[in-house]
Parts: structure tokens; C-alpha cells; sequence
């Protein structure tokens, strides 16, 4: 969780959302919540317009990730922080790659690079009258992959609507269940499935075996939005606990594509604490 700074460095160039000043109540009021997420990252940690702050985040904001303060504290040092740095540059490319929503949940997929380090972030906000309320995230290292066709965050980013997210939630349960109980979780599997997660693509084998190996496996939340899933779960290897957030995509009642941010539980941190 050392790197929670330069996570911060990265998140300030997001520039994608396209919601209008926070000035304008009725306009703050009427957005979705996915609309408020992105502009949160936008005016509170692009432009680190901190004086914002209590337009998005409750008082009482409750973080789950170790290394940042509870409540509007911990909001209010990252953006001090921020404006100890040079401001993003003009025209940033925004890390932000997929946003998925469903009711009360945002979840976001990022992909930072910082001084020649990249990483994969997923972070998960929880909101209540259109303020965030809670926070949950991972953070992966990732390696270089300039040249590779396939990598831990491009594909498919466009959500179908079209498709019914209870359908897409179904199958995506239908399958842990068959992997986690070591049935037959394949026929979940596209013929033209596309693996983003590196570990799985080199070690040969599928992500059906990757999580049958799992140990002490908890599903904590499934959310859906149209043909995309996000699963956020626990699960420990060698004798250690991880975090783990994944996203598929469903097409035709099979899982067309896979990505996946994983980090371990920091020690001296009780995993349920990061739940």
C-alpha cells in the first residue's frame, strides 16, 4: 500500500468526465451516480479543487483501504498532497478504462503509469443520496506489455445495455459455482473467450483451474451492469490473504472476456477490514 502516493499522482490526470462545475446544485443532484463518481475524480482529484469536497463525500466516508485516512480527512490529505505536484499535463490521456454501475455502487477500472511504472487499479465506490459513503480498492503492479495485442486492461469497454445485468450476474455465479465446486464450469466459457489476466495467459493454464486452486474462497459483492460483471472477493494463497476484483463480460450466456486486479492483504491488516 506504499504506492497509495503515486496512485494518487495518477489519478490526478483524469480529465474524461464530462459533468459541468459542482456549482450547480440542481445539476449535482439530478446526475447518476456514475456521472458523480467521474466527476469526483475529475474536479476533487484532477483539478484538486478540495473547497468541493463536501459536495461529494459524507462526513463520516468510510475507506477500506489501510494506508488512507477514514472521513473527509483522508479525502482532504490526498488532495493536499496533489497540489505539492506539477498539474496534470494538457490534454492527459484519463486512466480511467471502464466504468460499471449498478444502484448504489460505481466501480471503476484504471490503468496509471507513473515514472515508468504502470499499474491496474479497480476502485469500488459505495453512494447514498448522491454523496460517496465508502470506498473499497486494489492495486496490481503490471509488467511491460508495449507490443502485446492483448493486456491487463484494453478490450472491450462499450456496455450493452441491451443485456439484462440479472442474466449476466447469473451466469457469472453459475460459473464460480461450478469452478469453486470443481464441476463443469467450461460450458460458462466462450469459444472466443479473451484472458486479460497476464499470470493465467503464461502459466498455460485456464481461469477455471486458476480458480479451483483458489483456497477459502468468499464472494463479498457481484454487481452488474448490462452484458459487464465485477466480482469482489477473498481468497488466500500460500497461506496469505488476497484481495481480488474481476470483470467479465458476458455475450450469449458465456463469459467472452476476463480481467482482474489482485493484491495481497497488507500484514498487521485483518482482511475482513478490507471488505
Amino acid at each position: 500500500m506504499k504506492i497509495t502516493p503515486i496512485l494518487a499522482l495518477g489519478m490526478c490526470c483524469i480529465l474524461m468526465c464530462t459533468a459541468k462545475a459542482a456549482k450547480s446544485r440542481t445539476y449535482m443532484d439530478t446526475i447518476s451516480n456514475k456521472q458523480k463518481v467521474l466527476s469526483f475524480y475529475k474536479q476533487i482529484v484532477g483539478q484538486r479543487k478540495a473547497e468541493l469536497i463536501p459536495e461529494f463525500i459524507v462526513e463520516d466516508y468510510k475507506q477500506h483501504n489501510p494506508a488512507v485516512k477514514q472521513g473527509r480527512a483522508g479525502i482532504t490529505e490526498m488532495i493536499s498532497y496533489l497540489k505539492t505536484l506539477p498539474p496534470p499535463p494538457e490534454g492527459a490521456k484519463s486512466p480511467i478504462v471502464r466504468a460499471i454501475q449498478e444502484g448504489d455502487f460505481v466501480v471503476t477500472h484504471l490503468d496509471i503509469q507513473f515514472m515508468g511504472k504502470r499499474m491496474a487499479v479497480i476502485d469500488l465506490f459505495k453512494l447514498k443520496n448522491g454523496k460517496l459513503t465508502e470506498h473499497w480498492d486494489a492495486i496490481q503492479a503490471l509488467p511491460d506489455e508495449s507490443g502485446k495485442a492483448v493486456t491487463a486492461t484494453n478490450g472491450t469497454t462499450d456496455i450493452d445495455n441491451t443485456a439484462p445485468a440479472e442474466n449476466s450476474k447469473r451466469i457469472v455465479s453459475l460459473f464460480y459455482d461450478a469452478a469453486i465446486n470443481k464441476t463443469s464450469a467450461l460450458q460458462f466459457i466462450s469459444t472466443g473467450y479473451v484472458e486479460h489476466d497476464l499470470s493465467i495467459i503464461e502459466s498455460g493454464k485456464t481461469l477455471v483451474d486458476h480458480i479451483a486452486e483458489r483456497k477459502e474462497v468468499k464472494l463479498c459483492k457481484v454487481i452488474g451492469e448490462g452484458d459487464f460483471v465485477v466480482v469482489q472477493s477473498q481468497f488466500n494463497k500460500s497461506e496469505k490473504a488476497f484481495v481480488l476484483y474481476e470483470i467479465f463480460r458476458v455475450a450469449n450466456d458465456k463469459i467472452a472476456e476476463h480481467w482482474s486486479v489482485e493484491q495481497a492483504v497488507p500484514d498487521g491488516i485483518k482482511a475482513e477490514d478490507m471488505f
